[in-house]
């Protein structure tokens, strides 16, 4: 088939396509952040020539923007629907809030924050309230766990913070390195922590890890060698 002027065009315009070359950042970013980055460094991290990088970016800020946008949909928004009712219901959204959480922590980054606080403070801002709105729901969640009497009575925000703090530890490579720990066995081990925390006896042993497991094989995976 000929590729005409239009066809071209449209390639480069549609959306799919662009939030696919963006998301190639969110590894590089979330360790430098974004400042120092020329456009030649952001064409060689999308895999693209710097003139076809034009052709879908007119500008970095457009590229930031887009980068932001992606991190709050594809990460802090990107949870399936927190069930209730049943153990197997909260079994499912606990297993499935530890691991957004996890990417959460791992893309958003001292680095990456402190440049959009310098530079798109709008940007930053639109990021808080998204992750003020997920923590809203998942207080929620586990409040409901706990009315329902599947969970321990906990202070549902405090619990909340704990994720952001042992992550941010668990992330650190020279926090591993000094206790000699793994980044696989630590979120492993974390989870199991949480796990006993959270949940009552008898729903406690109806969890079945084994899915789990290879979800935290994929996501050691994906934070150490960026999104594929």
């Amino acid at each position: 088939m000929e590729t005409t002027n239009e066809t071209q065009n449209c390639r480069y315009t549609d959306e799919a396509t662009k939030n696919k070359y963006v998301v190639k950042l969110l590894h590089p970013v979330k360790t430098n952040g974004f400042q120092g980055l020329r456009m030649d460094d952001i064409a060689k991290a999308m895999d693209l020539s710097k003139a076809t990088l034009y052709k879908y970016f007119p500008s970095r800020d457009e590229i930031i923007e887009r980068l932001t946008a992606l991190y709050i949909k594809y990460l802090v928004c990107d949870e399936a629907q927190l069930l209730e009712g049943s153990p197997e219901a909260y079994i499912k959204g606990f297993q499935s809030t530890f691991s957004q959480t996890l990417l959460i922590a791992n893309y958003g980054t001292e680095p990456f924050f402190q440049d959009l606080r310098e530079v798109y403070p709008q940007f930053l801002a639109s990021i808080e309230v998204a992750i003020s709105d997920r923590n809203g729901r998942l207080r929620a969640f586990y409040e409901r766990g706990i009315a329902e009497g599947y969970m321990n009575d906990l202070n549902a925000m405090l619990y909340i913070l704990q994720d952001e703090l042992i992550f941010q530890k668990l992330l650190d490579p020279h926090y591993l390195m000094r206790n000699n720990l793994t980044l696989r066995n630590a979120i492993w081990d974390y989870y199991q922590i949480k796990k006993q925390q959270l949940f009552k006896a008898d729903v406690l042993s109806q969890i079945n890890d084994e899915a789990m497991s290879e979800k935290v094989d994929y996501l050691v995976r994906k934070i150490t060698f960026g999104v594929s």
